[in-house]
């Protein structure tokens, strides 16, 4: 069944309004009309089944047959990725990734030995980025649709720890810690039935400096270690969001 977001106020009773890029897509390319089936989600965690009526001229609705929860969601997580910012395109590919593996939003960031660099936060590249996740969010039926949020730097971050009820950064020269050990040591202090907020940082290509590392663990962030491989930095966030989805 085909499925599209819609802004809340699309929403009545029991009818739901499409227009724009998604009521040409419905008319024009699905070619999709009277009594068809489509799947919607307001885009807040409830889906609705709908039947569509007769296309108008910029418009089409449909009624809502029935409506449930969004299948799409772990509610019991709530996971920022903070990624390193990367070199050329590699950013959508883990924009895209992240968003199927159930990211909540997705914090670029720069560092001591970042290359790339957006100076502007009004770069196109954000919209670009806000649409992949757009993609990605209706492609694998989720119930919302993840927010890129604009560019930090690691020293803003630092600050945030105390939002997180755990922040994780995955450092190559970590010998220790693994991630595994990490969150067991975390479940055991942490027996609270709420949906827990996880911070993750993943550095760019050059990884992090010593410390850099160092100003984090001060501020309450856990090092951990992603096994015995150097994972590229388009790899690890995919790693640790599996592992967490995996975990919980």
């Amino acid at each position: 069944m085909h499925r599209f977001f819609v802004e809340p106020d699309q929403i009545a009773e029991a009818s739901i309004v499409i227009a724009g890029e998604d009521f040409k897509h419905i008319t024009k390319v699905l070619r999709l009309g009277k009594d068809d089936m489509i799947e919607i989600c307001d885009g807040h965690g409830t889906d609705y089944q709908v039947a569509l009526n007769t296309p108008g001229d910029q418009t089409v609705s449909g009624s809502i047959i029935k409506q449930y929860p969004s299948r799409g969601e772990t509610p019991e997580l709530i996971i920022t990725l903070f990624q390193g910012l990367p070199k050329g395109t590699k950013m959508e590919l883990i924009i895209q990734k992240a968003v199927e593996l159930g990211v909540f939003d997705v914090v670029p960031f720069s560092s001591q030995r970042a290359i790339a660099q957006i100076k502007d936060k009004k770069d196109k590249k954000i919209e670009r980025w806000q649409r992949i996740a757009y993609e990605a969010a209706k492609q694998s039926k989720r119930g919302i649709i993840p927010t890129i949020r604009l560019p930090q730097t690691l020293t803003d971050i630092v600050k945030q720890v105390d939002d997180y009820d755990l922040m994780i950064l995955a450092y190559e020269d970590e010998n220790m810690l693994t991630l595994k050990a990490a969150l067991e040591v975390f479940k055991k202090k942490n027996e609270v039935n709420k949906p827990l907020k996880i911070g993750v940082i993943i550095g760019p290509e050059g990884g992090f400096d010593p410390q850099e590392v160092a100003a984090c663990k001060a501020a309450g962030v856990i090092s951990v270690t992603l096994g015995r491989r150097i994972l590229r930095t388009e790899t690890a966030g995919m790693v640790v969001l599996s592992q967490l989805n995996f975990w919980k």
